[in-house]
């Protein structure tokens, strides 16, 4: 459910607040990092000191070093480019598709940093002084470093000034990767959900549902694509 409610609102807070993106979007990012530095810091505080949140607070820190509410920006830029053109909400979504991916991105390096470091220093010794080899577990970890390693070329050639400094065919070809890292979550959060002792077939099913439906969408707008092309092109030269 939390997962659900954090896509509802990030969802709403980007459509109300489009123009506010677009504008300030260097606003948008310091909050992003603002976030992750004291979702990390408290992270750090957490492992070497046993500090502990409660309530509310708890809830949103949670949810932030899980990754939620970067997903539900990277949701969001996955189906700005899937969905119809015409749309009011797809036109509203395209025109801050890179600022959402950046923030969703900054958001996520916590995430990355602290549970790596985390598998490092407290779980990698455990597993080889106990001799196991926890397939699952060790999986969902490979998955998600290489999706964390393919997402940073992502961010820093979705930053503006970097773009303009590089060539429309060599960012296209970097930003391709984006299909892989989009899938690599996926399977990420899969594997977690299928490691843990009881599975959770409501979040089971709400990331299946969303991960599916983009790709459907997507088969369907490349198609529709395809077929328009040699019709675009009969009209050039006639």
């Amino acid at each position: 459910m939390i997962f659900i409610c954090t896509l509802i609102l990030v969802t709403i807070l980007s459509l109300l607040l489009t123009s506010s993106i677009k504008k300030h979007y260097y606003l948008y990012y310091s909050l992003a990092t603002g976030v992750a530095i004291i979702t990390s810091f408290y992270e750090i505080l957490r492992i070497t000191s046993n500090a502990k949140l409660e309530g509310v607070i708890l809830t949103l820190e949670k949810t932030s070093i899980r990754g939620l509410i970067s997903v539900s920006f990277f949701i969001l830029v996955m189906y700005a480019g899937a969905l119809n053109q015409k749309w009011t909400i797809t036109k509203k979504l395209r025109s801050i598709r890179a600022e959402l991916a950046i923030i969703g991105a900054i958001m996520l390096l916590p995430h990355g940093i602290v549970y790596f470091i985390r598998f490092i220093i407290l779980k990698l010794p455990k597993i080889i002084n106990e001799g196991s080899f926890p397939v699952l577990y060790l999986s969902y970890i490979a998955v998600g470093l290489i999706g964390f390693i393919i997402m940073i070329p992502l961010l820093i050639t979705s930053f503006k000034k970097i773009r303009r400094k590089m060539q429309g065919k060599q960012w296209k070809r970097i930003q391709r990767w984006a299909y892989l890292f989009y899938f690599l979550a996926y399977l990420h959060v899969l594997l977690i959900l299928l490691n843990e002792k009881e599975i959770d077939w409501v979040r089971l099913s709400s990331y299946t549902i969303v991960f599916i439906s983009y790709m459907g969408l997507k088969l369907l707008k490349n198609k529709e694509i395809n077929i328009a092309k040699p019709f675009k092109l009969s009209k050039m030269n006639n």
